[in-house]
C-alpha cells in the first residue's frame, strides 16, 4: 500500500509540475499574490517538516513554538501596468504579527510563519514531501486515500485549466499581431531572474506543496470532527463530479482568461473598470445604491461583479488561481460556527428556535452551502451586492436541498444589500461570516463593515473574518505580497496593512480565535452576553 501510495503521488506530481511549465500567461497571475523574492534568500533547507496528518497537534510548533516577529518591507506602485513595486526600508513587524497575541491561535499560524521561511526548499524535496504527505493519507483508510486522490485530481484539473486557458491567450495574440513578442505581456519583475515568467520548478512545487499542505490541514480537521466531509465529496452522483460541468466550465474559463490576462497585460483605466448606475433597481421593487469602490473590474474581470457571465465562471477563476485549494481554505471558517452550533444546542437555545446565520458577501454561495451542511437546520440568510451572483447563491442553495434530500432545511434567505448597511434589526443573528470581501474595500468602508458585522450579531454570538494574509503571516512573503494589488485589487496594498481585529474591538467584540491556511487566515470574535 505504501509504494502505491507513493507511485501515485510521484506520478501526480510529476504530471502537475509539467503542466505548470506550460502556464507561461498565467503565472504572473498566480506570482502576483504568492511568489517572494525567490533570487533574495538562502536556499537551505528547514531543519523542520510538515506535520503528519495523524499526528498530534505538537507537531505545528504548539506552545514551544516562538512567535518572534521578521521585519517586512513595503512596496510601492512603480504606475506601470502589471508592473512590479520597489522596495523600500523595512517597516517592522507586519499586522499579521502583530495580532497574534490578541487571540488564541491555532498551531497552523505558527507553521505557515515558519514555512521554507529561511529558503524555498529544492524541488526534490518538495516532492518527497509529497509523496510522504500521499503514503500518510493511504494509511488512514478508504476514506482518508479517497480525498487525496480526489484533492490530487482537484488540482491537476484546475492546472490543466490554466494550461489551455494561457494557450488559448497566446493564440490570440498571435492572430491579432502577425509579429508578437509572447514574452511582453510578463511582468517586470520576472525580469529580475533571468527566466521567463520566472517559472521555476523551485517555484512550481512549492505552489503544489502549499496545495496539498492545505488538503492535508483541511483533513485534520475533518477527522477532528470540527467540520464535516465536504458535502460534494460525500457522493459523487453531483454535477460537480460530471465531465459535463466541468468541460463546460473549462470552456468558460478559457474565453474568460483570454479577456483577463488582455486586460492585464494593457492595465488602462478602462480596463480597470465597469460602468455601473450609481442607482439601480435590485429587482424586488426598491432601489440599490451601489458605491464607487464597486466599479472596480475586480481580478481584471469580465464585467467585474455584474453579470452572469461573471458569476458563472467565478469559481473556476479563483480556484484555477489557487491551483484547487481555495475551498479548503474558505472552510478555515467553519470551526468557530460550527462549536457555537454546538454550544447553543447544550444549552437547548436550538429547541425552540433554528440556529440563525448571516453571511456577509456570499459571492456565488459556494461556501454557504458548507455551512448548511454542517447546520442543516439553520436560518440561513445570504448578502451580496451583486443580483448577479445572488441569483447563483440561490441555484447553489436549491442544488445542494435537493442533492441531500435534507427536509429539514428551509431555503436560504437571500438579499441584495451593502455590507456597509445591512437591512437587519439589532442582535439578529447568532454567527456572522464574511469571506473575502475585506481586501476589496477601502479602508473606512472595512470598519463601517465591522461595526455592522458587530450590531447584527447576537450577545453570546461569533463573528468570524476570512481573508487573505496580511504582512507578517508569512514573512518570507512580506516584500512582495502586496504586488497583488496588479491584480487590479486597488485596496489591497492597504489591507495588508491594516489592523484588522481594531476595527471589530472598536465596534466592541473581543477577539477569539485565528487560523492560517496558506494564503488565506480566519479571524473570529464574540460579542459580550452582557451587552
Amino acid at each position: 500500500t505504501l509504494d502505491v501510495g507513493a507511485m501515485t503521488s510521484l506520478r501526480c506530481f510529476r504530471m502537475l509540475v509539467a503542466m505548470c511549465f506550460v502556464v507561461a500567461g498565467w503565472i504572473p497571475v498566480v506570482r502576483s499574490f504568492v511568489l517572494s523574492a525567490e533570487g533574495r534568500v538562502s536556499m537551505s533547507i528547514l531543519s523542520s517538516t510538515a506535520p503528519s496528518v495523524s499526528a498530534p497537534s505538537s507537531v505545528w510548533g504548539g506552545e514551544e513554538a516562538s512567535m518572534n516577529k521578521r521585519d517586512g518591507a513595503l512596496f510601492l506602485p512603480d504606475g506601470g501596468p502589471g508592473g512590479v513595486t520597489e522596495a523600500v526600508a523595512p517597516l517592522g513587524p507586519g499586522p499579521g504579527a502583530l495580532e497574534n497575541d490578541k487571540f488564541d491561535c491555532h498551531p497552523s499560524v505558527v507553521f505557515w510563519r515558519d514555512f521554507q521561511r529561511d529558503g524555498f526548499w529544492e524541488p526534490r524535496k518538495n516532492a518527497a514531501k509529497i509523496a510522504q504527505i500521499g503514503r500518510e493519507f493511504a494509511l488512514l483508510g478508504p476514506d482518508g486515500l479517497r480525498f487525496w486522490v480526489q484533492h490530487v485530481a482537484r488540482s491537476g484539473y484546475f492546472a490543466g485549466n490554466a494550461v489551455l486557458g494561457t494557450t488559448a491567450y497566446r493564440v490570440s495574440e498571435v492572430l491579432s499581431d502577425p509579429t508578437p513578442n509572447l514574452l511582453s505581456y510578463s511582468s517586470k519583475s520576472d525580469k529580475r531572474t533571468g527566466l521567463p515568467f520566472a517559472l521555476t520548478p523551485t517555484f512550481a512545487s512549492r505552489i503544489l506543496l502549499e496545495a496539498v499542505l492545505s488538503y492535508q490541514q483541511d483533513y485534520d480537521e475533518i477527522r477532528d470532527g470540527r467540520y464535516k466531509m465536504p458535502w460534494d465529496m460525500i457522493s459523487m452522483l453531483n454535477w460537480r463530479a460530471s465531465p459535463l460541468y466541468a468541460a463546460r466550465q473549462t470552456g468558460r474559463f478559457v474565453r474568460e482568461a483570454v479577456g483577463t490576462l488582455g486586460r492585464r497585460k494593457r492595465g488602462s483605466q478602462e480596463d480597470k473598470t465597469i460602468d455601473i448606475p450609481q442607482v439601480a433597481n435590485n429587482g424586488n421593487g426598491s432601489e440599490i445604491d451601489y458605491p464607487s469602490y464597486f466599479n472596480t473590474a475586480f481580478h481584471y474581470q469580465t464585467d467585474g461583479w455584474m453579470s452572469r457571465r461573471s458569476a458563472d465562471v467565478y469559481e473556476t477563476s479563483t480556484e484555477t488561481l489557487f491551483l484547487g485549494r481555495q475551498d479548503a481554505m474558505q472552510r478555515t471558517s467553519l470551526p468557530p460556527v460550527v462549536s457555537l452550533a454546538k454550544s447553543l444546542s447544550q444549552k437547548g437555545t436550538l429547541e425552540s428556535r433554528p440556529m440563525r446565520v448571516l453571511e456577509v458577501a456570499c459571492g456565488t454561495g459556494r461556501f454557504m452551502t458548507f455551512v448548511r451542511d454542517n447546520i442543516p437546520g439553520a436560518d440561513y440568510t445570504a448578502v451580496d451586492l451583486s443580483p448577479y451572483y445572488l441569483e447563483v447563491t440561490r441555484e447553489n442553495d436549491q442544488y445542494w436541498r435537493r442533492l441531500r434530500g435534507n427536509r429539514e432545511a428551509k431555503p436560504a434567505t437571500i438579499v441584495q444589500a451593502k455590507a456597509e448597511s445591512l437591512p437587519f434589526e439589532n442582535d439578529s443573528f447568532d454567527a456572522v461570516v464574511c469571506v473575502y470581501l475585506f481586501h476589496e474595500l477601502p479602508r473606512d468602508i472595512r470598519s463601517a463593515v465591522a461595526k455592522e458585522m458587530a450590531r447584527v450579531v447576537a450577545p453570546g454570538g461569533v463573528v468570524v473574518l476570512t481573508d487573505s494574509i496580511q504582512r507578517g503571516d508569512r514573512p518570507v512573503m512580506d516584500e512582495e505580497i502586496a504586488n497583488f494589488e496588479n491584480m487590479n485589487e486597488p485596496f489591497y496594498r492597504d489591507y495588508a496593512e491594516d489592523d484588522l481585529p481594531g476595527h471589530f474591538e472598536n465596534a466592541g467584540l473581543a477577539c477569539k480565535s485565528k487560523i492560517i491556511r496558506s494564503t488565506s487566515k480566519s479571524l473570529s470574535f464574540l460579542k459580550s452576553e452582557e451587552l
